[in-house]
């Protein structure tokens, strides 16, 4: 009877190392590693100059099939973002700019029919995919452990987030897969409010200075792919200046852009 009892608890411990729920490193200590391993990614890379190529069905919807290019800024907590978007055929209307600037304070939207709009107070880059580690919360915890890819992470459950553009305001917790050794983030997710989830996946992981980055993120909800994103180049240190954070110098031409009105008229007459 003994022997029986020793046994069965010998093989629970067995299960609990086997499944992932006892760990040789607590949040703590893998809090301390990334932030040991990350700390000076601040300091070593003072800006960044990225071209992009983003696949998503929703600019496609309005511009038709094929990627579109990106061209993304950051320096320190600031970013801009440029791309061009076709308008539908048949509206006659040119090829349209769109800026995107958080400077710090506040988000902005830029283009030539809507001039400047003031988008949000608060931009944060939390669950951003190129700065994930920046905020790292005390109260995190490991949750699990599992493989992706033929990795071997510790599952976490981390960051707090404001899901209110996709689950009604609620917030909710980040999960992240972090592969041990390396301290890659290789997958995150969150519910939305439909129990559906939200998934980015991270590949692809390059050489910057002393870091691997991922030079492919894809989103996903549910089951479906809805956008890709895909790092065609990186340049770091260029000495970017600060007027490109600034959303009061930015200059764009407006000749033969109609203005909100006009355009809605245009696109009312091309149904």
């Amino acid at each position: 009877m003994l022997r029986r009892k020793f046994s069965k608890c010998l093989l629970f411990v067995l299960c609990l190392f086997v499944t992932g729920n006892v760990f040789a490193i607590t949040w703590a200590e893998l809090k301390a590693q990334i932030e040991a391993k990350y700390g000076s990614f601040s300091d070593e890379v003072k800006d960044m100059e990225m071209e992009l190529e983003i696949e998503s069905k929703g600019m496609e919807k309005m511009q038709g099939p094929g990627p579109s290019e990106v061209k993304m800024f950051r320096k320190g907590d600031k970013y801009r973002m440029e791309s061009k978007m076709k308008m539908p055929a048949g509206s006659g209307m040119p090829e349209m700019t769109n800026i995107i600037i958080y400077d710090g304070n506040a988000l902005w939207s830029i283009n030539q029919f809507a001039g400047k709009t003031k988008m949000s107070d608060d931009a944060s880059t939390q669950g951003d995919q190129l700065s994930w580690w920046e905020d790292m919360p005390e109260n995190g915890k490991i949750i699990g452990s599992e493989k992706l890819e033929n990795r071997d992470c510790y599952l976490v459950e981390a960051w707090d987030i404001d899901t209110s553009s996709v689950s009604g305001g609620e917030k909710d917790k980040i999960k992240g897969w972090i592969e041990k050794g390396t301290l890659l983030l290789i997958q995150s997710e969150f519910k939305g409010a439909k129990d559906e989830t939200y998934k980015a996946v991270n590949s692809n992981f390059q050489k910057v200075k002393n870091w691997e980055l991922p030079y492919i993120t894809e989103i996903s909800v549910g089951e479906e792919l809805v956008t890709k994103t895909t790092i065609k180049s990186l340049k770091i240190n260029k000495g970017l200046s600060d007027d490109l954070f600034d959303a009061d110098k930015v200059k764009l031409e407006t000749k033969g852009i109609p203005g909100m009105k006009d355009m809605m008229e245009k696109f009312k007459q091309g149904r």
